[in-house]
């Protein structure tokens, strides 16, 4: 029997009753009401000490029998009184909640999924632990679920542990939601399966915690997943620091990766989440007081709050025999946690309900201190919203933004990130501000008020197209918006120019894409090439360039390249090639310098030449054909193309690279393929009868008149599902055509492009040297913007300088459009730049260099072109 009065201050009594149990001598009245589960095997009841701080304590067990402490219950109210030799202490002991009693949507009672405790729920998502599976690899203090013992606990219907915890709401306001999760086999120890579980609960939970306990998951990413999902506060237990005393009372966790793993998890999860909210459990009792002070002292400096627990001999585990530790031992590790917390600044409030002894808050009580001011206030309802939405408002810059399966968290900073979210808020108030100050000036000399208005949309449109602020689509909607709030244009003739052929042509081309992939019969293509002609390293590197080149002729060159890409990961892969590596960096350059120059032949290419075609049809009256920009553009490609394989080999190692093991996978993923079915022969011979159609038409009516007929025959024929085009259509591309065509009209028809060309183009420029001016101007913006929003910055400005300089309007739209779609430097250039920059595999600084090269040799190679082929064209003069 202890020395020490358990009633000698709050702090020691919540220890002796938590550690030690009480002792009913006379029962309780009504058991049910008062008794909680708290798991499967050990009974537990909820007391409120006169001080007002609550303990969940353990009764009805072996041990609890001897305990030194016992109650005494005095009324069906609750009122009770502790006994300890000669002294009593009042106290209450509360009801168990009701909802334990209600049932879920399959009829299970509640009360076998959660245990509520004063503001902690306790939720069990998973029916068992797997170590229980195992032979003696659970732990060897734990009972827990020990009934179950399938290697991968079957996990709760995630809708029924909603309505317990909405349940449980309904009856009491909860401040923690805490998780258990049992062992289950794989790396990620079955969290993966709990990941769209957090998400579901973080929904119905506002501002409140949730926690979860876990085994050390072998793969770390997880725990990403886990946080970006919500979760709050990460808990995974040392249980014990003596290294030899661990591995003897958790064998399970030893052989899934032992200490060596838990240090991982913790120190990964350190990374990840808030200050104070990754947590790890040192059980009192089973290691000896300087042991567990140098595990305290270990965690602490890790960046771990630790969180004492007595070992409680359970019945029927092998330690069932061991006596728990002493009230002496519970309390000078208890002041040495709070002392060493203390120490080292470490906020813990957001554990204020967790710990199942004292809190590191409560700590402070043993030796009589009172709760500072700050204290109070996370403790308090206002502060606990705030901390809820300082969280949200973490998680949001960290992990809100990212896409697809696999969680990539932001790591910079909180300020960084802050600064990143709030700045370009506030630059779109400062640009909107500028724009309204300019609307409330008079017009230049020269120009009308509706020109003013006109100019002033452009330039809105061109600040927000390079900044990127808004996505590009958007910024041609608010240019839409804006033209007949302002009185520019009518509503009806700005929203009329969406009917455009051009836009309907390339809307068309896109669906034919979309067929032609799903079909399989570009990916048939692609590998049928590539295995009869990359017979070697130098031919395999050359085939990436001049196929991805070749199709990109027929299809847009995003889609083209996103073809390509998984070939290309495939390829590197079955190489072994590591990041860093030349030819692997080769490979992808390749398949994006052949999308992007190959997109420059025809019109299918990108949405740079229709919308080029559709601005020159409604600024000037006059258009070209298909041919004539294959034509035009052609030479011109194909001398970059030949001079982009030049780069290549210059650059490219080819020695050691053996690439049997690559036409190894891709001879697979023919064999997978099969041969050309029926349905890509047909969408075959549909492509070419439209391709020869395109070739005949003389302007953007027909073009777009024949792409729609082609795409209502794919679907008749059955080649093509509409899910698949709505997947592949580049619907905001769509959306930017309406825009920028009616930005330009009113340009044109308001006068202010014609002011603005005087204003910024010397009126001696003229022939070769304003081409070259313009051609330069595209090539700076296409590699900030798309190529597309370069067009509809630079084309409504050329037009009408072209015309007073007595330049044909189709040549300089030709010249801005075809000039476009030489976006090499950056990634955010082109989407194949973007694409192959994901990989990781292609160094930034060699984009670069290598970029620019080759957009200066197509500018050299433009003008040769300009000088030497365009005049002998009919049509162009």
């Amino acid at each position: 029997m202890t020395t020490l009065n358990p009633f000698a201050n709050p702090g020691r009594c919540k220890l002796a009753l938590v550690s030690q149990g009480i002792f009913l001598p006379d029962g309780l009245q009504d058991a049910s009401h008062w008794v909680a589960q708290a798991n499967a095997t050990e009974s537990v009841i909820d007391i409120r000490l006169p001080s007002g701080h609550f303990a969940t304590v353990p009764v009805a067990q072996p041990y609890t029998q001897k305990s030194s402490i016992q109650l005494r219950q005095q009324d069906s109210d609750g009122n009770a009184s502790l006994h300890w030799g000669d002294e009593t202490l009042d106290v209450q002991v509360l009801p168990a909640p009701r909802f334990y009693r209600n049932k879920t949507r399959s009829g299970a009672r509640m009360g076998s999924f959660a245990s509520l405790h004063e503001n902690l729920l306790m939720l069990h998502p998973l029916m068992g632990c797997g170590f229980f599976a195992g032979q003696s690899l659970a732990c060897q203090y734990c009972q827990y679920d020990s009934m179950l013992n399938e290697d991968e606990p079957p996990l709760r219907d995630p809708l029924e542990l909603v309505e317990v915890v909405r349940a449980a709401l309904s009856e009491r306001e909860i401040d923690t939601v805490y998780l258990y999760n049992g062992f289950a086999p794989g790396d990620d120890v079955g969290l993966s399966r709990l990941v769209p579980v957090i998400a579901l609960l973080r929904r119905h939970l506002g501002h409140r915690q949730i926690a979860l306990e876990t085994v050390a998951p072998k793969d770390t990413s997880v725990i990403d997943a886990l946080y970006a999902a919500g979760l709050d506060i990460f808990v995974c237990n040392l249980e014990v620091h003596n290294a030899d005393r661990f591995a003897e009372v958790c064998p399970g966790k030893q052989q899934a990766g032992g200490q060596v793993a838990i240090w991982k998890a913790l120190d990964h999860a350190r990374q990840v989440f808030r200050g104070g909210a990754v947590v790890s459990h040192l059980i009192v009792g089973l290691d000896d007081v300087e042991s567990t002070k140098k595990g305290i002292d270990a965690l602490i400096a890790h960046g771990v709050v630790p969180l004492l627990q007595p070992f409680r001999p359970l019945p029927g585990t092998p330690l069932e025999s061991q006596a728990g530790p002493s009230l002496e031992e519970m309390e000078e590790l208890f002041l040495h946690l709070y002392a060493a917390i203390s120490a080292a600044g470490f906020s813990t409030h957001r554990l204020r309900h967790m710990g199942r002894v004292l809190t590191p808050m409560e700590s402070r009580v043993l030796d009589g201190r009172e709760a500072m001011l700050s204290e109070r206030w996370v403790s308090s309802s206002i502060g606990r919203h705030w901390d809820g939405w300082m969280d949200g408002l973490r998680r949001h810059l960290r992990a809100g933004n990212g896409e697809g399966d696999e969680t990539l968290l932001d790591r910079r900073p909180m300020h960084v990130l802050l600064a990143g979210e709030a700045l370009p808020f506030a630059a779109l108030v400062v640009i909107a501000l500028l724009a309204f100050a300019a609307g409330n000036m008079d017009a230049p000399q020269g120009l009308s008020q509706n020109g003013w208005s006109a100019l002033i949309v452009f330039a809105l449109c061109l600040v927000l197209w390079v900044t990127q602020l808004l996505p590009q689509a958007v910024t041609s909607l608010l240019g839409l918006a804006l033209l007949p709030l302002l009185g520019v244009l009518p509503a009806t003739n700005v929203f009329a120019l969406f009917g455009n052929p051009a836009v309907f042509f390339i809307l068309g081309a896109f669906m034919l894409a979309a067929g032609a992939m799903q079909s399989g019969l570009s990916e048939r293509m692609a590998l049928l090439t590539i295995d009869r002609f990359g017979t070697s390293a130098r031919r395999l590197l050359l085939t990436m360039l001049l196929l991805p080149a070749f199709m990109a002729c027929f299809m847009p060159e995003h889609a083209v390249a996103a073809l390509f890409l998984p070939i290309a990961w495939a390829i590197v892969r079955s190489l072994g090639l590591k990041a860093g590596n030349a030819y692997a960096q080769s490979i992808f350059f390749a398949l994006a310098w052949g999308a992007i120059i190959g997109g420059v032949i025809t019109l299918l290419g990108g949405a740079r030449g229709p919308l080029a075609l559709a601005l020159t049809e409604e600024l000037t009256g006059k258009t070209f054909s298909f041919a004539d920009w294959t034509l035009a553009a052609a030479p011109l490609a194909l001398s970059v193309l030949f001079v982009s394989a030049i780069v290549l080999m210059r650059v490219t190692p080819m020695a050691g690279i053996d690439i049997a093991s690559a036409r190894q996978r891709i001879s697979l993923r023919r064999l997978e393929l099969g041969d050309f079915d029926i349905k890509s022969k047909a969408m075959a011979v549909l492509l070419v009868i439209t391709m020869l159609a395109w070739i005949s038409a003389g302007h953007s009516s027909s073009l777009a008149g024949i792409a729609l007929i082609s795409v209502v025959f794919m679907f008749a024929l059955r080649l093509v599902s509409w899910r698949a085009v709505e997947k592949h259509v580049n619907w905001g591309v769509v959306l930017m055509y309406g825009g920028a065509i009616a930005i330009g009209k009113a340009l044109t028809v308001t006068g202010a492009g014609i002011w603005l060309a005087a204003s910024i183009f010397p009126e001696s420029i003229a022939g070769l040297a304003l081409l070259a001016l313009l051609a330069l101007i595209t090539l700076f913006f296409t590699e900030g913007v798309s190529n597309a929003a370069a067009v509809a910055i630079v084309l409504p400005v050329a037009m009408p300088i072209a015309a007073a300089a007595q330049i044909d309007p189709v040549t300089a739209a030709l010249a801005v459009g075809i000039v476009s779609g030489f976006a090499f430097m950056l990634p955010m250039g082109t989407p194949p730049n973007a694409m192959i920059f994901g990989t990781g595999y292609v160094r930034a600084s060699h984009m670069l260099r290598y970029g620019a090269l080759l957009s200066l040799t197509a500018f050299v190679l433009f003008m040769i072109t300009v000088s030497v082929w365009w005049p002998l064209l009919e049509r162009i003069g």
